[in-house]
This record gives C-alpha cells, sequence and structure tokens, in this order.
C-alpha cells in the first residue's frame, strides 16, 4: 500500500489507538498528533482506512465525529482511497468478516455529508470496477440492502405506542441510546496505561507541540489558536502586497539564512494546503522547516523569487506543487513520488531527469517557458498522465516514446522553434484530443490541418501509415526510462 504518511511517535499512537479501541487516546491523537484526512500509517492507511479494515467501530465513530464539525474534510477522509487497489475506507469496511458496523457508520456518515442520497459512497469503484456492495459479506450487504430500503420519513399511517413513539421512531432512537452508551461507556473509562501517561507528555489535548516558536505572521497566529480550540486549520492562504509587510525575520534552522518567512509557519503540522503569495521577495525555503510540514499535500509558491526548491521537499506526501513563475534552474532529485499535479512553468529548467524519474502518479505536468532541449520523462510508467505542456522551450524533436503514454488527452509544444515533426507513435496515444503546436516548424500540412480541425481519429490513422512506410520519426528528444 503505497507512501508513508509521515512520521511521528504521536502519530504512530494514534493508529495502535484506533486498533485498540482506547478512545481517550484516539480523542487525543485526533486532536494534538497533526493528522489529516489524507495522512497515511506505514502501509499507506489513513485512520479512517485502519478501522475500517479492521472492523473497529467504535474508533471509526470517534473519527467520524471529530470530522462532523468540518464536512469538507470529512468527505475527504471518505474518499481516501488506496494507492494499489483504489479502495475507499467503505470497501475495506464491507469486505471485512468484522466490518458491518463499520458499514453501519459509514452509511450513516455519507448521509451527513450528503443528504440528498441514499446511496453516497456506494457506488464508488476500486481499481477493479467494483463498488463497496459488489465486495461486501452477506452481513454487510443486508445491512446495505436494509438502509436502501429505510423509508426517509415515517408514514403517517404507521401506529403510534404508548410512548409516543412509531416503530421507526422507536428503532432510530434506540440506535442513538446505544451510540451514546458506547461512546459514554457502561463504566468509567480505567486509567490510562503506562504507555498513554508516556504519550501524555507530550503537548496536552488542544496546546501546540512544546518548542513553537512565536508567531509573527496573523495566520499563523490563528492557526495556533485554532489548535487550542480542537479545531485545527488545514488550509493556510498568506499574502502580502507590501513590502514593508515583508521584514526579514529570523532563520528557521540552525546554519539557514534569515528569510521573510515567518519560522512559526513550518510549525502549521495540520496544515495540508499551503499558498504564499508574497511576491519576489521570496527567494528561499527553509529545508528543515518544511520538512516539519509532514502533512502537506498541496503547495503553491507560484510568482516568487526562488531559485531552489528544497531536497528536503521529497519527504513529503505532496500532491500538488505550483512553483510556476521563479527562478528556479533545477528541481530536487527526488521528488516527491506521490506528485499528481506539477507546475513548473516559467523557470529556468534544463532538464526534468533524473528529479521526476520516480513521479510515476503524475496526471498533470506543466513545464513551460524553461529551457528544455528535451523532455526526459519514465514514459512506460505515467500511467496515469492527463495533460503534458511543454510549450516555448527549445525542443527540436519529441521521443517516440511519447506513445506509451496511454491516457494523454492534451499535448501543448507551442513556441518551440526548432521543432520539425511529431512522432508517428502518438497514434498510440487514442485518448488525444488536445494538440497545439502553433509557432513550430512542423511543415507536414496534412498533421496541421487534422490538428487545426480537432480531426484526431484521422490523425492517428495518418501516423500510422506513416509509421508503417517508416518516415516522420521523432527523433530523440527524450530517454527512455525503465
Amino acid at each position: 500500500m503505497g507512501r508513508p504518511g509521515g512520521g511521528g511517535d504521536k502519530k504512530q499512537q494514534l493508529f495502535d489507538a484506533i486498533i485498540n479501541q482506547k478512545l481517550q487516546t484516539v480523542r487525543w491523537g485526533i486532536a494534538n498528533a497533526g493528522v489529516a484526512p489524507a495522512t497515511r500509517d506505514p502501509d499507506g492507511r489513513t485512520t479512517f482506512m485502519i478501522a475500517c479494515a479492521a472492523g473497529k467501530d467504535r474508533s471509526l465513530g470517534e473519527l467520524v465525529r471529530w470530522y462532523e464539525r468540518r464536512l469538507s474534510q470529512l468527505r475527504e477522509c471518505l474518499e481516501q482511497t488506496d494507492e494499489d487497489s483504489g479502495e475507499t475506507c467503505f470497501h475495506m469496511a464491507a469486505k471485512a468478516q468484522n466490518g458491518v458496523k463499520c458499514v453501519e457508520v459509514l452509511l450513516d456518515a455519507w448521509l451527513t455529508v450528503d443528504k440528498t442520497r441514499r446511496d453516497a459512497g456506494l457506488k464508488r469503484k476500486d481499481g477493479g470496477g467494483k463498488t463497496p456492495y459488489d465486495v461486501a459479506t452477506g452481513k454487510a450487504r443486508a445491512v446495505i440492502d436494509e438502509w436502501l430500503r429505510e423509508p426517509e420519513t415515517e408514514s403517517e399511517d404507521e401506529a403510534v405506542g404508548e410512548d409516543g413513539l412509531t416503530s421507526t421512531q422507536r428503532s432510530k432512537q434506540k440506535k442513538r441510546d446505544l451510540l451514546a452508551k458506547e461512546r459514554a461507556g457502561a463504566a468509567p473509562p480505567p486509567p490510562p496505561s503506562a504507555a498513554e501517561e508516556a504519550a501524555a507528555a507530550g503537548p496536552e489535548r488542544g496546546e501546540v507541540e512544546k518548542g513553537t516558536p512565536d508567531p509573527t505572521w496573523p495566520e499563523v497566529e490563528k492557526w495556533r489558536q485554532s489548535v487550542k480550540d480542537l479545531k485545527p486549520i488545514c488550509e493556510l492562504t498568506i499574502g502580502r502586497d507590501d513590502d514593508a509587510d515583508l521584514p526579514e525575520l529570523p532563520a528557521a534552522g540552525a546554519g539557514e539564512p534569515a528569510s521573510v518567512v515567518d519560522p512559526a509557519l513550518f510549525w502549521c503540522d495540520t496544515v495540508n494546503r499551503l499558498a504564499l503569495k508574497l511576491g519576489p521577495r521570496l527567494t528561499y525555503l527553509s529545508p528543515s522547516g518544511l520538512a516539519r510540514m509532514k502533512n502537506l499535500t498541496h503547495l503553491i509558491v507560484a510568482g516568487h523569487g526562488l531559485t531552489a526548491l528544497p531536497e528536503s521537499i521529497a519527504s513529503l506526501p505532496l500532491k500538488s506543487l505550483d512553483c510556476a513563475r521563479n527562478a528556479i534552474a533545477s528541481l530536487p532529485s527526488p521528488m516527491p513520488k506521490t506528485l499528481e499535479a506539477l507546475d513548473a512553468s516559467g523557470n529556468a529548467l534544463t532538464s526534468l531527469s533524473p528529479a521526476l524519474d520516480a513521479c510515476v502518479e503524475l496526471v498533470t505536468l506543466q513545464v513551460d517557458s524553461n529551457q528544455l532541449a528535451a523532455l526526459e520523462l519514465p514514459y512506460a510508467k505515467l500511467k496515469r498522465l492527463l495533460t503534458l505542456s511543454a510549450g516555448s522551450n527549445v525542443l527540436e524533436a519529441l521521443p517516440d516514446e511519447l506513445g506509451d503514454l496511454a491516457k494523454l488527452e492534451a499535448l501543448t509544444v507551442n513556441g518551440n522553434a526548432g521543432l520539425a515533426a511529431l512522432p508517428p507513435s502518438l497514434a498510440k496515444c487514442k485518448k488525444l484530443k488536445d494538440v497545439k503546436v502553433d509557432g513550430c516548424a512542423i511543415a507536414d500540412n496534412k498533421v496541421l490541418g487534422y490538428i487545426s480541425k480537432g480531426e484526431y481519429k484521422q490523425l492517428a490513422k495518418y501516423f500510422e501509415k506513416t509509421a508503417a512506410k517508416g518516415g516522420g520519426k521523432g527523433g530523440k528528444g527524450g530517454k527512455k526510462k525503465k
């Protein structure tokens, strides 16, 4: 199951507490371990997946109750998928032998985030095209069937008992009472174990980690207060229009230079999306500071004066990175393996390898307006790539391996004045529906005609004939990664 989800003893204590259904520790861990919906254990499982795969319905209930106050995050938790199988936590609960109660919790959770559909979450398919219902055990299917049959409201004809409730109302009340009893426990909870007491030596519930610098930026102060209020902020956007608002601040790490970035920003360990809009005065990102942000999945640092990205970026679970319009000469190697979208346009890149050699999850890659003479990518491994944009570079040829991009839908190479041909192997890209070649030296009028009319099926047939005749090769515009 793919990637690790970030380190830290507190996270592991939370993962263990979910399995052992130590609800006090689960509640403490959610508030203090710096977890986000996408946070994963060393086996690549989110907190919801851990609970569902093991049939730990009480732990799952605690997780759901925590996120009910922030519905967008609850939906994100429910929609996370396993990197290998494509399964959601619903799939895992449905097929687990002891997952029936987890299925009931998930049905209620999905109704919370999508009140218009009782089948919300049930139609999502895994990598094999199967829904949770398809993989469910007999008992889980029975629960799902009953759920889908359950009326939205009580019938007007339903008899009212001596207690003043209909049978449907009574059933729902019983469920609520059982849930409340489980949460409270039939007896006072036992005293914490030695391990739990050791864990408590860390920050108390609702407190920031010891050693966190005092914030300079109000946005970081707001995050700090959100942690104390047990409602940690997960998204931060910080912008400054005036240079006077960006004084030089102390370094974020030993041996690092001073910067305009508040060093306390890097202690915001619950943040999964960070957008900085600080202008050309931002020329440096702290390697040690960025490495602290273990839950960061989306980073936007476009339009600054950065000349490099820190190598520590490889340790982050980044899904998207926008570092366009800077002055970056080379990407750190390796880049995060989890990347799905990268915009590095408007920099000074001369090569993409070996930095992107392991980034096989890419869906969108934008490297326009650089100094690239070749597109060196692991083509055969890029099974998900839909968009490749490399306009306004110095490309003179494109590699035949471009045809290995089976899902490619959009190819942009406009503004490469020395590019005289497209490789016939593009005929293998059956889903291609947008090609931009304006400003290139392509002289084949048939190719230009098919592209201008959007006739990509005809273009593919033409390339197939060209390839059969052995002509029009794309050249050595990139090297194949194995």
